[in-house]
């Protein structure tokens, strides 16, 4: 509460009228060039117009306040409380399931919004209160490079939806909120971050990356690229992102083949595993069985496929075929040998 009457005494001082007093009333006497601003070059880091001028302004003098009056105890809630206030309720942004800016907000009630995730949190801390507790523990880390950061023969159980190959820019998905709360400052940050990503997109293809060349042992993968190279051609597609889309998809399976690589020194014999892919036909409506073919990246490893369940179905936009969602099934034996 002490920070939210430190933000709205900023307004106040700001001239901008207490938008959470007056949920209906929308003041328009500010001048624009008045307003707070984030620097240009983070600026130049969010999708255009995913945050109105106004809401921003009061966003930033929220965050201001907020680190006014930081507390280590409960800094790092309060911020998360304003990452998700962000995306919910105070940006332009929508998910369908893509991240896009829908219609400008002229204003929103950030304060309010802010206060209302913070009560969420108070409420769940409550109500788990005196129930026994659960360790977890959080890498910030390449899924590529585990073996860097946990203990050999420490996992008995993997699962998780790892990126499928699309156009799909991860990154954009937390963008507004990344920037906002100083994760992200300037495009070479933006760059480094996704350097650590498993390739999925052209939008993170860097010169000097070389997990392709983990498949070139695998003609599936390879006449799947060349598939895509030739419908290219065929069609006259000549953007820069478009001559990306064969060497993206190695680089995709590449990826995926040195995490499960790097994988095995941290399982447990018997371990179990399963990843929840989706087929795709983002380049070119040539059809990727991702599933089909990380279980047989997964074979060569030294795996065990145990199945590869269908979780469900999606229509295609461009070419209205369905597409399997599925849970591919693996389970680790033991060293192998295999490379």
């Amino acid at each position: 509460m002490r920070v939210a009457e430190s933000a709205e005494a900023k307004l106040s001082h700001d001239g901008i009228r207490g938008y959470d007093d007056l949920p209906l009333f929308v003041d328009r006497t500010h001048r624009q060039d008045a307003l707070r601003k984030i620097p240009i070059e983070q600026e130049k880091l969010l999708l255009s117009e995913s945050i109105s001028p106004l809401p921003l302004h009061r966003t930033l003098a929220l965050l201001e306040s907020l680190n006014e009056h930081c507390d280590l105890r409960y800094f790092d809630h309060e911020r998360l409380a304003m990452a998700s206030a962000l995306v919910s309720g105070i940006s332009n942004l929508h998910f369908g399931p893509e991240v896009g800016v829908g219609p400008p907000k002229p204003d929103a009630p950030v304060i309010s919004l802010w206060l209302k995730n913070i009560a969420a949190i108070c409420e769940d801390i409550r109500e788990l209160k005196g129930k026994p507790s659960t360790s977890a523990l959080v890498h910030e880390a390449d899924a590529r490079n585990v073996a860097n950061v946990l203990s050999p023969g420490s996992v008995e159980a993997v699962i998780t939806s790892p990126p499928y190959p699309n156009e799909k820019d991860y990154t954009r998905t937390t963008r507004l909120e990344s920037v906002l709360l100083g994760f992200i400052n300037s495009k070479a940050e933006l760059q480094a971050l996704k350097r650590r990503l498993v390739r999925s997109n052209t939008r993170g293809v860097y010169k000097s990356d070389s997990d392709d060349q983990l498949v070139e042992d695998s003609p599936r993968i390879q006449n799947l690229a060349d598939a895509i190279e030739r419908r290219r051609i065929e069609l006259g597609k000549t953007s820069g992102f478009e001559r990306l889309y064969a060497r993206v998809t190695k680089l995709y399976f590449g990826g995926m083949k040195r995490h499960l690589a790097e994988l095995r020194p941290v399982l447990r014999p018997g371990a179990q595993l399963a990843y929840v892919v989706g087929d795709q036909a983002s380049y070119l409506r040539v059809m990727i069985r991702t599933g089909e073919l990380l279980a047989e990246i997964a074979e060569s490893l030294g795996y065990k496929v145990t199945g590869i369940d269908l979780f469900r179905t999606r229509i295609a936009t461009a070419s209205g075929e369905q597409l399997r969602e599925e849970v591919v099934l693996l389970q680790w034996p033991g060293d192998s040998g295999c490379m």
